[in-house]
């Protein structure tokens, strides 16, 4: 299965310029209930700049959809989720060189505990897994592809000791269990998969290992899991949702939700030799609780968001330089979005940021925005470089991409 190419180029309007930074930010729309609510899992775009998402709920039958809005503005619900076939989707979407979308839903499905999906770009929407129990429950973060199609996972409950599991799902519809965790090697793994070229899987549980704060892992193609960090409170506690995404000296980095010296949440990296780094910490002032993947830029300037905290306590847009610089680039305010959540951030060639956020907005039940910063520093490839971030999954990403993926 190829690589689908995205790119995203929006113009719009000024909504709200943040004193002190050189950051435009923009709502591009407003989710009213109707059109869908509380987008969770971040955005893809293609190459005309339209944007594709999912809401928590709103939609049809008020179990989430599956939506596009195009460089013009105008929103569009592609799919509802019914119960049946699925419900309430948490994650986000990746697609193929068709233009096929994959996701999951956290509950609904033949047995209630989530679904993975396919949806095409005639607007079929297949169920590929029914998740029952044994085999998982309750599928949270994105998908990755491999080069032959396959699809990886976690689930946040279920497999044999009820606390997540690690998926595959082939092409032709083959579900294995690749790794069951059971307390001591992590609990519910929230966030989305990275891949090395070797094929071996790194991810994050939000809870458990041996101070009960959650842990990084990896898991190789022949099964075998371990437990890379286990995060005490002061390293950190609960990396959740976010994806970690990697340079190409093969560092990882990623946040967590809880920890730190304030207990408002990091930034952290670590090395392939096992050193753990607080890059930064969380003190409400300038953020609270990060829950959503970062973003390099080519200066190796990380970008991400945090669900709460910041001038308004409604979360905030930040950078953070090489050297530990911590810059607040804009506050949401509740009419401009609230708590931008678990999605994370994409990027476009001249260096706008897009996200989600899962409240606020005209209406209350969240926004897609946009964030104008000069002094992002694109990254001189595609301009779909910005899609192979942490949550995306996209096959093909080189590490100097700063991006794993199972080649």
């Amino acid at each position: 299965m190829a690589k689908l190419v995205l790119s995203v180029a929006i113009a719009s309007a000024v909504f709200n310029a943040m004193p002190g930074t050189a950051a435009t930010l923009t709502t591009l729309a407003s989710f009213d209930g109707f059109t869908g609510d509380r987008p969770h899992g971040g955005l893809i775009a293609d190459a005309s700049g339209t944007l594709y998402g999912m809401t928590y709920g709103g939609g049809d039958y008020r179990a989430g959809n599956v939506f596009s809005l195009t460089s013009s503005g105008t929103l569009t619900t592609l799919a509802s989720f019914n119960g049946s076939n699925g419900a309430h989707p948490y994650g986000g979407l990746i697609a193929d060189a068709s233009g096929t979308f994959y996701g999951t839903t956290l509950y609904g499905g033949a047995y209630g505990g989530g679904t993975v999906f396919s949806l095409t770009s005639s607007g079929t929407l297949t169920t590929l897994v029914n998740f029952s129990g044994a085999d998982g429950l309750n599928p949270e973060g994105n998908l990755i592809f491999d080069a032959s199609g396959t699809l990886y996972g976690t689930t946040l409950y279920g497999g044999a000791f009820g606390v997540g599991t690690v998926f595959s799902l082939t092409s032709s519809g083959t579900l294995t269990t690749l790794a069951t965790f059971d307390g001591t090697n992590g609990t519910y793994p929230s966030g989305s998969l990275i891949a090395s070229s070797a094929g071996t899987l790194y991810g994050a549980t939000g809870g458990g290992g041996a101070f009960g704060g959650g842990t990084v892992f990896s898991l190789t193609s022949s099964g075998t899991l371990t437990t890379l960090v286990n995060f005490d409170g002061t390293n950190g506690r609960t990396p959740f949702g976010g994806t970690l995404i990697s340079d190409a000296a093969g560092t990882l980095y990623g946040t967590t939700y809880f920890g730190g010296a304030n207990d408002a949440g990091t930034v952290f990296s670590l090395t392939s030799g096992g050193t753990l780094t607080t890059l930064a910490t969380f003190n409400g002032a300038n953020g609270a609780n990060p829950a959503s993947s970062l973003l390099f830029d080519a200066a190796g300037t990380l970008y991400g968001t945090t669900a709460l905290g910041g001038a308004f306590g409604a979360g905030t847009v930040f950078s953070l330089t090489s050297s530990g610089t911590l810059t607040t680039l804009a506050d949401f305010d509740v009419t401009n979005g609230q708590w931008p959540y678990f999605g994370g951030l994409i990027a476009d060639a001249s260096g706008t940021l897009y996200g989600t956020t899962i409240f606020g907005g005209a209406y209350g039940p969240g926004t897609v925005f946009s964030l104008r910063d000069t002094g992002f520093a694109v990254v001189p490839e595609p301009a779909s470089w910005a899609m192979l971030i942490a949550g995306f999954g996209m096959v093909g990403a080189a590490m100097r991409r700063r991006r794993y993926v199972v080649a």
